[in-house]
């Protein structure tokens, strides 16, 4: 037999007196074995609950084993034990855990403790108990809900028309016929067939018969041999085992042996409350003011169980309490998992940033590197262009000095000689040969005066300022012809009288290099220039039969610096210029450009500035 000593934490480092309360007893008498499943659970809870309590507390445990023995000799051998125990010591409570302990303590009563109040816990109680006619007594109702299981099982189950109901007690009275009682209004919704065969194997034989598709509820089975003693969770191993089909309990004293689960009171929750009420009557409260109340149900379930029939977890009640449920990796390792996707993601995002930086700077490093190369051909092209500018400075100066030498000169140097034969001659003016010397003269200076003023027309021409940019072309084009002996075309369409200088300048010259380069470069013998307005553009057409030329070639060897200048001039007055030639294909240069027109009479910046002859 157990005893304990229950010290209320209040209690605890008092100072010893002679006022200080005496330990009270508290006796609790078991139905079943110390070792029958729940029971030590159960006491345990009991206990728990007794330790609040404001006095100190004796604790002692017995256990009337009705099950294991004849009732009337298990009740007849404990009376005496206690008879015997407590002599010499006042019981102040029992509790009675079970029915059949609740009627041991009702029966012996007067004579084992007569003035002690009894709490219980139990499935039935007699009448005058649940009348509150029977002073000193109030507890919990602990009753099988073993409806609100089927109920369950139903429910999780829609399709199953048959459950086999296992259940048999006859060593507890009217257990049985509880069941059936419970069970009946489910009658309507599914066929029941209880399973009470007198042995074991004919109940397992039994249980494997069981058809597909349906359930079995096992509430408890007592076989009738009496061999060994086999205890209810025993038997729902046993059960669960054999059963072809899911198998649902009441109690959670079978979870764990291979059923389902149910709806259950548990052990702990009903020896909490017992040790509740029993601390409350130890701190003054009679029990006839506590009222007597059942345990709420749970329910509860075996995850393996409901893996292993393909339950869906989604279908069972919301506050459903879920066991034997193996922890998932997530579950098992989430601050690890967690923290490692935290690490991964942010090294994700360094990598991923460091990727766009570097592409960034991939990109910066090729556009430096292209802007670079693009600088130095620029760089190389200017070079290039400054020399051929100073070749070309060169060239005219040659050619301007030629034509002074060739021409101008020549012309001076025989005005030079006719003025020296004029002063060796003989003086008369109307000598034949006076006037012969007096014509060449007049001859050779008017000579030298075209010839000059030949080659400042060229270098600026005056017509351009005083006629305007259609009659300079016209005139430079009959000149260029005449000189040269090729055939030159003009057309002009639209009001060319007020063009901006700066984009009359920039055509002529244009058209004027595109007519030497074509003679000189291409050996063209016919040309052809246009000049049309059309609203604030003007555009100018030179084509020419030549040999033409590539175009690209001519750009990456350096030798197109009339292009180049061409190009710089339309530029600078926001103008294009278009250049369409091939070898054998001959030339046309297409420049369109903005009017720009001024009002007449107003000043004007330009490049025309040709003194007075």
């Amino acid at each position: 037999m157990l005893v304990v000593t229950v010290v209320a934490p209040a209690m605890l480092g008092a100072p010893a007196s002679s006022q200080t309360p005496a330990p009270r007893t508290v006796l609790t008498i078991h139905q079943n074995a110390e070792d029958f499943p729940g029971t030590e659970s159960r006491d345990a809870a009991i206990r728990d609950g007794l330790a609040q309590a404001d006095v100190r507390v004796n604790y002692f445990a017995e256990y009337l084993e009705s099950e294991e023995f004849p009732a009337e000799t298990a009740a007849t051998a404990l009376r005496d034990y206690i008879r015997r125990k407590f002599e010499d010591r006042h019981i102040d409570i029992v509790i009675a855990d079970a029915s059949a302990a609740l009627q041991f303590a009702l029966r012996y009563r007067e004579e084992l403790f007569p003035d002690a109040p009894i709490v219980f816990i139990a499935v039935t109680v007699p009448q005058a108990v649940v009348d509150r006619t029977a002073s000193g007594i109030t507890g919990v109702l602990n009753d099988t809900p073993i409806g609100e299981t089927l109920e369950l099982a139903l429910r999780l189950h829609p399709s199953a028309k048959r459950v086999f109901v296992v259940t048999r007690a006859r060593s507890v009275a009217g257990y049985d016929e509880r069941i059936r009682s419970a069970l009946s209004r489910f009658s309507a919704r599914a066929e029941l067939t209880y399973l009470d065969e007198p042995t074991l194997p004919a109940l397992l034989a039994a249980v494997k018969a069981v058809p597909p598709g349906n359930v079995i509820l096992y509430t408890r089975y007592v076989p009738d041999e009496n061999v060994h003693i086999v205890y209810p969770d025993e038997i729902a191993r046993l059960i669960a085992g054999a059963s072809p089909v899911p198998v649902y309990a009441a109690t959670d004293l079978y979870l764990g042996s291979g059923v389902v689960g149910g709806m259950v009171r548990t052990p702990q929750a009903g020896g909490a409350r017992v040790g509740q009420i029993a601390r409350r009557i130890l701190d003054g409260t009679p029990p006839e003011n506590i009222p007597i109340t059942a345990i709420s149900t749970t329910p509860m379930f075996d995850w393996r169980q409901v893996t292993r029939w393909g339950i869906d977890p989604s279908r069972l009640p919301p506050e459903s309490r879920m066991l034997f449920r193996m922890p998932t990796a997530w579950d098992e390792y989430r601050p690890y998992i967690v923290g490692t996707f935290v690490v991964v993601a942010a090294q994700l995002l360094l990598i991923a940033g460091l990727v766009t930086q570097r592409s960034r700077r991939l990109r910066a490093e090729r556009t430096i590197g292209a802007r670079e190369a693009s600088l130095r051909t620029s760089y190389d092209r200017i070079r290039q262009l400054a020399g051929q500018l100073i070749h070309a400075q060169e060239a005219v100066r040659a050619s301007i000095a030629q034509d002074l030498h060739d021409d101008v000169c020549q012309q001076l140097a025989a005005v030079s000689v006719t003025v020296d034969h004029l002063k060796t001659s003989s003086g008369r003016l109307e000598d034949v040969a006076a006037q012969r010397a007096f014509a060449d003269l007049s001859h050779d200076t008017r000579s030298t005066l075209d010839g000059v003023r030949r080659l400042a027309h060229e270098l600026h021409p005056a017509t351009l300022r005083v006629l305007g940019l259609a009659p300079a072309l016209k005139t430079h084009c009959t000149e260029f012809a005449k000189r040269h002996g090729v055939e030159v075309a003009f057309r002009a369409e639209g009001d060319f009288r007020h063009l901006h200088p700066d984009v009359a300048v920039c055509l002529f010259r244009i058209g004027q290099e595109s007519l030497r380069n074509g003679l000189v470069h291409g050996d063209a013998r016919w040309f052809a220039i246009s000049l049309t307005r059309a609203g604030d553009d003007v555009e100018m057409t030179v084509s020419d039969n030549g040999r033409g030329f590539d175009l690209d070639a001519a750009r990456r060897q350096g030798h197109g610096l009339g292009l180049v200048s061409m190009e710089e001039r339309a530029r600078l007055v926001d103008g294009d210029i278009h250049i369409i030639t091939g070898p054998r294909l001959g030339t046309t240069i297409r420049v369109t450009a903005p009017a720009r027109t001024v009002t007449a009479g107003a000043p004007r910046d330009s490049d025309l500035h040709i003194e007075s002859q």
